[in-house]
């Protein structure tokens, strides 16, 4: 017996909450970001953080928690938002198109989360996007800024996915200024102040 207490056989972290928590959380991000919520399983997240995978319910209160979690905390380059929408629907697209799509982005387009779920989704929507955005159009006067504000991440996803998926073959293939050029009356439209 090693003296150690280190048996060789496991690859698994010291136990440190924080540390295994935040673990689980970034391999939580990166798997649904990968295979989506359905497709990820508790196993394989615990397996890519390093810990026992039951640590997903003590932390997360199990792996609808954690998505959840995932979705409610902004990657490091998110802290700030643009606040302006054409400058919010180019980032949007940027990111979406550089990096591919978050927890977040594949949970606004699925439709196979329960009422519950899409209920704190647009809450985590409404917190971390929406609001500053939506405090900018009121400023300038703009009509029902929380629904423009919603039009305008629903324009920004829509055209990012069918980019990403190729589904619409000339939108997948122009370039990305050429698509936010082409946007441009529309966000505007969307963003202009009422008379």
């Amino acid at each position: 017996m090693s003296s150690s207490g280190d048996n060789g056989s496991s690859s698994r972290r010291s136990h440190d909450a924080a540390a295994s928590r935040a673990a689980l959380l970034e391999a939580g991000r990166q798997l649904f970001d990968e295979l989506g919520f359905d497709r990820a399983t508790v196993r394989q997240i615990g397996e890519r953080a390093g810990v026992d995978p039951a640590l997903i319910a003590r932390y997360f209160d199990g792996k609808e928690g954690l998505f959840l979690a995932a979705c409610a905390t902004p990657a490091p380059d998110e802290a700030e938002l643009p606040t302006d929408p054409r400058a919010l629907v180019a980032w949007l697209l940027e990111r979406w198109d550089d990096y591919g799509h978050s927890p977040l982005s594949r949970a606004l387009a699925s439709p196979a989360l329960n009422a519950a779920v899409r209920g704190r989704i647009g809450a985590v929507v409404r917190d971390r996007l929406l609001g500053p955005m939506v405090e900018e159009l009121r400023r300038r006067g703009v009509p029902d800024p929380e629904l423009r504000g919603e039009l305008l991440v629903a324009l920004a996803l829509g055209v990012s996915i069918t980019r990403a998926n190729a589904t619409l073959a000339v939108n997948a293939a122009a370039p990305r200024e050429q698509v936010l050029a082409a946007l441009e009356p529309a966000i505007d439209a969307l963003a202009a102040p009422a008379g």
